[in-house]
């Protein structure tokens, strides 16, 4: 596991680099989009709606052969592969999610039925406002067995995600011209577990990189020499005057958005490194059993000098 963390953060490194400029490009689209639908940004956002899902996956496909790349494992990309695939790995991730959520439900309806939840109770407290019903709900859900069903539950959904990381491999490293066609499903759940923990220490270095992000973002000196907690009116927040302090600014607006790219060139690097060692995994496997199949029959002498030798192995016994 350990040798598994450190070549998908190495390679989650040569990732970001190559994919921050297509994040950069795409940006740049939307913002030119959004501009051309200035006097009615309701249909840019119904627009954006229907289809961000497509476009994540197709950006994630773009990370993700981004990795293929580095390892020398794809020849060069078929765009309308990449767009054709993106659209249908959208609708196979919607009708997981579906399932998921569906499930979700389920496990909600028994831990209830358990007495781990009390529903009425949640909703009268929710829709009256009542504080005695707050604090009470709030008292139930201290308990150690909510506390343990949202951990479980959690975990199972994170382990449920991660599943489809080799399947959106595969689909990525199909968009190639003359690629093998893998199915949409290809190697669900293979490397779940490994992409389970990798997520789960990439979720603590994210957690301490934004205790320190707002740190600074506290404490920096960009408003002229004072910081956010310099503060005390809105009559002291003026603009800065100083270059150092653009930088400041610009640094504190950068670092969020290459923080989330770095953060999905790593969950690529891993699917693609788990995709790589369960196609290898998968074809070694092939192969011996063609192997078997087409093993060279053994001759009249082999076989005669094998049935002595056991002979003699039971005689000697």
């Amino acid at each position: 596991m350990l040798s598994f963390l450190m070549r998908t953060f190495a390679l989650s490194l040569s990732i970001f680099w190559r994919a921050l400029p297509c994040w950069a490009l795409l940006a740049a689209i939307l913002y030119a989009v959004f501009s051309f639908f200035a006097e009615s940004p309701i249909l840019f956002l119904i627009l954006l709606g229907f289809g961000a899902g497509t476009l994540m996956v197709f950006m994630l496909f773009v990370n993700v052969r981004s990795g293929l790349i580095v390892a020398d494992e794809v020849t060069p990309t078929d765009l309308g592969k990449l767009f054709l695939r993106s659209f249908k790995f959208f609708r196979f991730f919607a009708i997981f999610n579906a399932m998921v959520g569906v499930l979700s439900l389920g496990a909600f309806y028994v831990a209830s039925q358990m007495g781990i939840f009390d529903f009425d109770m949640a909703v009268e407290a929710v829709t009256t406002g009542d504080p005695q019903a707050l604090a009470e709900l709030q008292s139930s859900l201290s308990r150690p067995s909510v506390y343990a069903y949202t951990t479980v539950t959690q975990i199972l959904s994170q382990i449920a995600y991660a599943s489809l990381a080799v399947p959106m491999a595969a689909n990525a490293a199909a968009c190639s011209p003359k690629a093998r066609n893998y199915e949409i499903f290809w190697g669900f759940g293979a490397g779940a577990l490994r992409m389970f923990l990798l997520m789960l220490v990439a979720g603590t270095i994210v957690t301490g990189m934004v205790l320190v992000y707002g740190f600074v973002l506290l404490t920096m000196p960009v408003f002229d020499g004072l910081s956010l907690m310099q503060v005390t009116s809105i009559e002291e927040l003026t603009a800065p005057s100083t270059l150092s302090s653009y930088l400041m600014i610009a640094l504190l607006v950068l670092f969020p958005i290459a923080g989330f790219v770095w953060f999905l060139s790593l969950w690529c690097a891993g699917a693609t490194l788990c995709f790589i060692d369960h196609r290898d995994k998968s074809q070694a496997e092939k192969d011996f059993e063609i192997a078997r199949v087409f093993e060279r029959p053994h001759t009249a002498e082999d076989l005669r000098a094998l049935r002595l030798s056991r002979m003699q192995g039971t005689t000697g016994g």
